[in-house]
């Protein structure tokens, strides 16, 4: 038995308002993507959407890559999106900082390409710990296949000088088909185990922060109560989109499992087993 005929209540209120969905937020690491290859229609599920006029974006946590550089690598798996589709942690960091005093620094715990995408914001970049600093010293960090234990140590020179600690996503893990790789949330356990004394207290910039909540919301627009997000975990995909009043769909294919649903008091709008699961219950909807 599927988890949608468990959880009656979820199908019977599908037919009554998914057909009045225009706006679709996909989460990609664990609803669309599957490490380095999409999931098993994720492509028709999108032709579909956009065939039937429905707007469609895509959020990510993922740290490591600009907008244009996570759209070619989409392209090379098979989706096409346009760049003005791409909902990325880089997006909250210049709300963040937009919303902060001028003449900030910030050393960056990551990805080079992150680093540059903050450097075309205007934003003072750190090389290092001994650099002189220009006004509020920030540290970022965002998991990254390149990361390594000289750039943790200086991040952690800096928050021991006061240094505020940035994370780009909560995410303890990310899966893969090779399982769950570690991701940022876990890596900023290094710094606020080894510094209790500092009260490292991370501020988060990725989903469901309050700043990619914004960013969420200017995509959104008018359309916010026909906008619907879709992802595979609770934590992050579900409660971002509860947090901005918008319908979630919960695919059971990534973090979150189905012995979760018995531990949330707000539960998604819709859950499914898989994607394939999801794409058969549109078209047999009739979606219009």
């Amino acid at each position: 038995m599927s988890v949608m005929h468990r959880f009656g209540f979820f199908s019977i209120y599908l037919e009554v308002a998914v057909k009045d969905y225009k706006l679709f937020f996909f989460d990609l690491d664990g609803t669309l993507v599957n490490g380095n290859a999409l999931f098993p229609l994720a492509n028709e599920v999108i032709e579909y959407l956009r065939k039937h006029n429905k707007r469609v974006f895509f959020l990510t946590n993922h740290p490591s890559r600009p907008r244009e550089e996570l759209g070619e690598r989409l392209k090379k798996m098979g989706l096409e999106v346009g760049v003005n589709e791409l909902i990325t942690p880089t997006l909250a960091i210049k709300r963040y900082f937009s919303d902060r005093p001028s003449g900030s620094s910030v050393y960056v715990v990551g990805s080079e390409l992150i680093k540059e995408e903050i450097k075309k914001m205007g934003i003072h970049v750190l090389n290092h710990s001994r650099e002189t600093a220009m006004g509020e010293v920030f540290v970022v960090l965002g998991m990254s296949p390149n990361l390594n234990y000289e750039h943790l140590q200086e991040g952690f020179f800096l928050l021991q000088k006061g240094a505020r600690l940035i994370l780009l996503n909560p995410d303890i893990c990310c899966p893969t088909e090779s399982g769950m790789y570690l991701d940022t949330g876990a890596i900023a356990r290094v710094y606020t185990s080894a510094a209790p004394r500092n009260h490292i207290k991370p501020e988060v910039l990725g989903k469901p922060s309050i700043w990619m909540q914004q960013v969420l919301l200017d995509f959104a627009g008018v359309d916010r109560p026909r906008a619907v997000m879709v992802g595979d975990s609770i934590t992050s995909d579900i409660a971002i989109g509860q947090a901005v009043g918008m319908d979630t769909i919960l695919l059971l294919s990534g973090v979150s499992k189905e012995e979760d649903l018995m531990t949330i008091r707000q539960r998604p709008t819709h859950v499914y087993s898989t994607l394939n699961e999801f794409y058969q219950k549109i078209k047999e909807l009739a979606y219009v």
